[in-house]
Parts: structure tokens; sequence; C-alpha cells
């Protein structure tokens, strides 16, 4: 089934809100969004009908670009930690693409603090985990 994204923020919202929701069009809506690698979109409507086929593409999706924000996102909608290995991988990935905050983030969430600090120290040492960023 292929479904139009909603064009205005309070079609979505009542899209995503209705009770019971319409899960055909939402997965449908999840799809065409995780296909063309949205994953920010995709995962307001993956709340909504949860898929472990797509929780598991946003998973591989989030190790190979270093998002350390996406995967937060498919361990709290699955409900359950990912495997240390997989954050480990993130960080790898994160630093080939220069992405030091998602490196250090994602060592600092496999267990590895001392190898997330030394990262943090030599490659972003502005960047403090612990304070909101901009403030």
């Amino acid at each position: 089934m292929s479904a139009r994204e909603p064009a205005h923020p309070i079609e979505k919202r009542d899209l995503l809100h209705a009770d019971p929701p319409n899960r055909a069009k939402v997965a449908a809506i999840t799809e065409q969004l995780a296909s063309a690698h949205r994953w920010p979109e995709a995962i307001d409507y993956l709340e909504v009908a949860p898929d472990p086929k797509l929780l598991a593409r946003a998973e591989t999706d989030a190790v190979a670009n270093g998002s350390a924000w996406l995967l937060q996102q498919v361990e709290r909608i699955a409900g359950k930690k990912c495997d240390p290995a997989q954050w480990v991988k993130l960080s790898d990935a994160a630093a080939r693409a220069e992405r030091w905050r998602d490196a250090v983030r994602a060592l600092a969430l496999s267990g590895d603090a001392a190898g997330a600090e030394a990262l943090r120290a030599a490659k972003c040492p502005d960047y403090d985990p612990f304070k909101p960023l901009g403030k």
C-alpha cells in the first residue's frame, strides 16, 4: 500500500494520534520514509506502528552512518538495549565521517567511558556530553 505523507502538521497529528490509529496507512508512510532514509520523520510513524523489520533497518542505517540519535530511538521504540558491539561499530562509523560527538556518545553508550573521554578530549574538547547543546 502506498500512502501519501501528510502535507500539513495538523493532518500528521490527526493521523498519529487517532484512536485507533490507521496502522496500515502509518506503516505505508513509515516504509516510504525509511526507503528514502528519512529516519527523523519515519521515527514518529514507527512509534505508532512498530515494525521489527523497519527497526532492524533503522539499526543497520544508524550503525552504518554513525547516527547515535537514531540508534537511541531504535532502543527506545524496541524497549531493549542494543548490543554494546553495535555502539562500538557506530562510533567507528561516526569517527570515519568525523562526526565526533556521535562517536563520543556511542563509545559512552557502549560502556567504554574511558575511551569516550579520550576521544572527546582529542577530537572535540569543547563538547560536554552532560551539558545541553547550545547552552
